[in-house]
């Protein structure tokens, strides 16, 4: 039963972005600006620093692909976005302590990347009208406050779950 938590944990946060978009309400403070819910790419990088490495690649490039096929029309983008970002933040982390801060600060640099890079696909591949400066602030600014919290909210629970079922795998 505990092998199923942690997929159920990423179909969970796949599917919850979109809920969360769904029943957003719309606040007056937020004019038009857009947040966009990275959950599932948080989870992925906890868990690419917490659990095995490798094992988080192949959740982030599945997701990747189902990302894409669900909420895209280019196959391809969030497929390889997702596991460079994955293994980013695990190389990042070799350099830094560990702690809630350095990973905030990872999770953080590693939305703000994937961010800024499909914005840049966006420009290339179709006629998109919004400058950065319109990009910075009505959408990356929103993205990385809504995520920081999401990142709060689940940092202790998921690390620690993460740790112990790390070692449970290890002692097996």
């Amino acid at each position: 039963m505990k092998r199923f938590i942690l997929p159920l944990i990423t179909v969970f946060c796949f599917y919850g972005e979109s809920l969360f978009v769904e029943f957003l309400p719309s606040f007056s403070f937020l004019d038009n600006r857009i947040m966009v819910p990275r959950f599932l790419l948080v989870v992925l990088v906890m868990m690419g620093i917490y659990y095995f490495r490798n094992v988080t690649l192949i959740y982030a490039a599945i997701f990747g692909l189902l990302f894409d096929i669900y909420y895209t029309g280019v196959i391809g983008v969030y497929l390889f976005l997702f596991p460079i970002a994955v293994y980013a933040a695990s190389k990042m982390m070799k350099v830094l302590q560990i702690n809630v801060l350095a990973l905030g600060l990872a999770v953080l640099v590693i939305v703000a990347l994937t961010e800024a890079l499909v914005y840049g696909l966006n420009i290339l591949l179709f006629d998109v009208k919004m400058t950065a400066g319109q990009f910075l602030y009505n959408r990356l600014i929103p993205t990385l406050i809504l995520n920081l919290i999401f990142y709060l909210i689940i940092f202790f629970p998921l690390s620690r779950w993460l740790q112990n079922r790390k070692k449970e795998l290890l002692s097996e």
